[in-house]
């Protein structure tokens, strides 16, 4: 993390420009409108550069860990997990028998899951946010919230627009169906296997923001995330 800030807001480690390039890069900049739009890997790295800055201010909420390698009950998904049964007589796993052979658990086999009737894909769930997940989330939220401030967001350009302002790049703003009339986006902010995404919807006075969890993997759009129901909360 600390490589890559300094990498991102820095630039340490960059050569000192000669004058040949002060010169290229002084016409590059005067023939260059200030007001040009950002292309889609300065936005990423704006995107990279701000996500790092709030991580960082979160880091101290998250768990110190001790170093010790944790044992076999302590990993996830462990708990009332029955040790594999062997036949009787066997010797335990791993070990070969008089014919050599390395003996397999006799668990007891899986029910068969009966054939699904239809072949739409089952709804996605919305993922539990870490520790660190939900103080990023609600430093993003905050943010977008006092950009908006005061503001009646009439379409949704207008709120794509503002949001990439924010530095929140176009890849990872999608749109959701408006919410009784106001519009309603949903920011993707998950990398590096994290599953954090932020639902915001227009408002009278701005937008309202909530945080939520998605799951890591690629294949699944935030989109397509089923948030969990609440009082006055738009649905999917």
């Amino acid at each position: 993390m600390a490589a890559f800030g300094c990498m991102v807001l820095s630039g340490c480690g960059a050569p000192t420009p000669t004058t040949d390039q002060t010169a290229a890069g002084s016409a590059a900049s005067a023939t260059t409108p200030l007001d040009a739009p950002l292309s889609d890997n300065d936005q990423e790295m704006r995107f990279l550069a701000l996500t790092a800055r709030i991580t960082h201010g979160c880091a101290p909420d998250a768990p110190s860990g001790s170093g010790d390698v944790p044992k076999p009950q302590e990993l996830p998904g462990a708990e009332g997990t029955p040790p594999p049964r062997y036949g009787s007589g066997e010797p335990p796993s791993g070990a070969p028998n008089a014919e050599g052979d390395i003996p397999v658990p006799l668990d007891d086999p899986a029910p068969s899951k009966p054939t699904p009737d239809s072949t739409e894909p089952e709804p996605v769930k919305e993922t539990p946010l870490t520790g660190i997940e939900k103080c990023s989330g609600s430093e993003h939220a905050q943010r977008v919230s006092e950009a908006f401030k005061n503001t009646t967001t009439t379409g949704y350009e207008a709120m794509h627009k503002k949001l990439r302002g924010l530095d929140y790049p176009a890849s990872r703003i999608h749109r959701m169906p408006n919410h009784t009339g106001a519009p309603r986006a949903r920011l993707d902010l998950r990398m590096m296997g994290s599953h954090l995404a932020l639902e915001v919807t227009g408002t009278s006075s701005g937008v309202s923001v909530e945080a939520f969890g998605a799951p890591e993997t690629e294949d699944v759009k935030v989109t397509d995330v089923k948030r969990k129901p609440k009082l006055n909360t738009p649905g999917p």
